[in-house]
């Protein structure tokens, strides 16, 4: 009898204990969800992880996954948000958990795990704002995948939420224009005729039919379009393109237009831009069918956006050139691609060619310098890499650059080492670079200011330091001085100065740095130029310069070709050039409008700049 009477104890304080431990961490959890509605995030992550690491199978397990998922979302750490939930255990596995976990997937380029997750949630009964989420990754993911009605199917049922209209609006706007062919375009606006993606279908497809020269066609949709009568944004934009299908020979072929400060503080920079496009006109004009350059100042009191209007509709120019300037270049992107005017910017703003198929980008961008460089130094058997770099917005962009390139093509990163902007004693990062705690002081007595200190071998074999000619002026002679030899040194375009090369050449004697335009090149094409050049202004060209006579002689050689009728066949034309090398290594563009570069190496010998490829 007082054996079963022990068992029965024995069994209340397990029960007990359980009860009280499932209280327990119901409670951490309570406590997690209320640090978050508090806005203090770290600690309820902290708060979540131990309920988790302590907690059995219980509901609120479950919640706590979906709630460490949902925090980590906001603050797009999807790495972090598949790393959590992919431990969650199979009985635990809501709705929420499956679609944080399956949006993680589709932003980290998983798409096809992630619409694995996320199709069978289009049934379950979601909040608001997590329904939104939903259609947003399912839209994403079809896009990613070539299924550009899919994406439309989706965006069109997030436009039965309660979401901003406006910005999903112009997310369709964006994917009717740049992703849909035209039997796609023809296509949607069937399926959503009625809607406001039909209407603004219909307005692409007449915009297309304009674009080539087909009045008629984009008569009979705009009219049909304002027939209906369905509200939605562009409107007005529909409006005025029905007026122009009245008109009557309405393009210009031999027009282009021409985009730069031509007045205020940045004038001197499109009066040299503008000298390498007249050069390339008039060499044009002496054999080809005569073509114009119609100016307009940027800098004028005038929004950029309407200049390129002005261009598009009133001088009916076939393209445009320019703009030159960062602050003016998205907006004309933008206004080029809702004319459908092909736009062959030189400014250098990121993300620019991402506009939309009508804008096009010739210029060096970093990933160009980079990738050039990273080629090179593997080629030359040299795959382990530091990054010394300023503490400036475009020295940390180009360093994160090196170290994505870098690594992607199998070389070795050691190490990334910064400098406050104004450093003039590089003493400290080189230390950290060669990996030495010393700090002892040189002895200038006994040394006589000449002799380095002795420091270990340097752990990698190339340094990029993407900074401009007066600091590695200085940067040079210290490496050097502290220990950094037989480290092949890469540099940016910035490097190129005549003055780097009189100052700090001896201490460059394993550089190599990149440059679009190199006036001693062994091209013919170059040297032509520099000759033409010469002789038209009596003075030496810059790359600036350079890069006008290359962007006008593309777009002018493109422009004669017999196939080349209308707007869209020079967008087209453009993005399959072949056998053509421009002064500053422009061979053609990518599918996206950006130039597609083969830069110069360039390095010094004997105090002298040499090209190395």
């Amino acid at each position: 009898m007082k054996r079963f009477a022990f068992v029965f104890l024995l069994l209340f304080v397990l029960c007990l204990s359980q009860g009280l431990s499932s209280v327990a961490t119901a409670a951490g959890f309570e406590r997690g969800q209320e640090l978050y509605q508090l806005g203090r995030e770290d600690q309820a992550l902290a708060a979540l992880r131990d309920h988790i690491r302590s907690a059995p199978e219980t509901v609120e397990t479950a919640r706590a996954y979906a709630l460490i998922g949902r925090i980590l979302t906001e603050r797009q750490q999807y790495p972090e948000v598949i790393l959590y939930l992919q431990r969650a255990p199979a009985v635990l596995r809501s709705p929420d958990i499956e679609l944080l976990h399956g949006n993680a997937l589709v932003a980290t380029g998983k798409v096809a795990e992630g619409l694995v997750m996320l199709r069978p949630l289009i049934d379950e009964s979601f909040s608001p704002a997590d329904q939104e989420r939903l259609y947003q990754a399912l839209a994403g993911a079809n896009l990613t995948q070539n299924q550009p009605l899919f994406a439309l199917y989706y965006l069109h049922q997030e436009l039965t939420l309660n979401v901003d209209q406006q910005a999903v609006l112009k997310r369709v706007r964006q994917l009717l224009q740049n992703h849909l062919s035209d039997v796609d375009l023809a296509e949607a606006a069937f399926m959503w005729q009625g809607t406001e993606i039909g209407q603004d279908a219909r307005l692409q497809i007449a915009r297309r039919a304009l674009a080539r020269q087909n009045p008629e066609i984009a008569r009979q949709q705009l009219e049909n379009l304002l027939a209906i009568g369905i509200p939605f944004p562009y409107w007005q934009e529909a409006e005025e393109l029905l007026e122009r299908t009245q008109e009557d020979g309405w393009l210009n072929r031999n027009a282009v237009g021409v985009v730069l400060p031509l007045s205020g503080p940045y004038a001197s920079y499109g009066e040299i831009v503008k000298n390498g496009l007249e050069l390339a006109l008039k060499e044009h004009n002496k054999t080809r069918f005569p073509v114009r350059f119609i100016y307009r100042d940027s800098a004028d009191n005038v929004p950029v956006g309407r200049l390129i209007n002005g261009l598009a509709n009133e001088d009916r120019v076939i393209g445009i050139i320019g703009p030159l300037l960062s602050a003016d270049a998205m907006d004309a992107a933008r206004e080029a691609q809702r004319q459908m005017v092909p736009m062959l910017a030189l400014a250098q703003t990121e993300g620019l060619p991402q506009v939309g198929n009508f804008v096009f980008r010739d210029t060096v961008t970093a990933e160009q310098q980079v990738r050039t460089l990273v080629d090179y130094a593997l080629a030359n058997d040299r795959i382990s890499f530091s990054v010394l770099h300023p503490q400036t917005r475009s020295g940390q962009q180009m360093a994160q650059l090196f170290e994505k390139l870098a690594r992607r093509e199998g070389g070795e990163l050691i190490d990334i080492i910064s400098y406050p902007a104004g450093t003039t004693d590089f003493r400290g990062q080189i230390e950290q670079l060669l990996w030495s705690n010393r700090s002892r002081p040189i002895d200038e007595e006994k040394s006589g200011g000449l002799e380095p200190p002795e420091y270990p071998l340097s752990p990698f074999h190339a340094l990029f330091i993407p900074d401009f000619a007066d600091n590695i002026s200085l940067i040079a002679p210290q490496l050097m001085f502290y220990g950094i030899k037989d480290v092949l040194l890469l540099g940016i375009n910035g490097w190129y100065s005549p003055e780097l090369i009189h100052r700090a050449g001896r201490f460059l004697g394993d550089a190599a740095f990149v440059e679009a335009f190199y006036a001693d090149s062994r091209h013919p094409e170059v040297r032509r130029f520099v000759e033409l050049f010469r002789g038209v202004y009596s003075e030496e060209p810059s790359v600036l310069e350079a890069q006008a006579f290359d962007a006008a002689n593309l777009l002018l050689a493109t422009i004669d070709r017999p196939e080349v009728g209308n707007r869209d066949d020079l967008r087209k034309a453009l993005l399959h050039l072949e056998g053509i090398r421009g002064v500053t290594g422009t061979r053609g563009f990518d599918l996206e409008g950006e130039a597609i570069k083969e830069l110069n190496l360039l390095g010094v010998e004997r105090g002298r700049l040499i090209q190395k490829n």
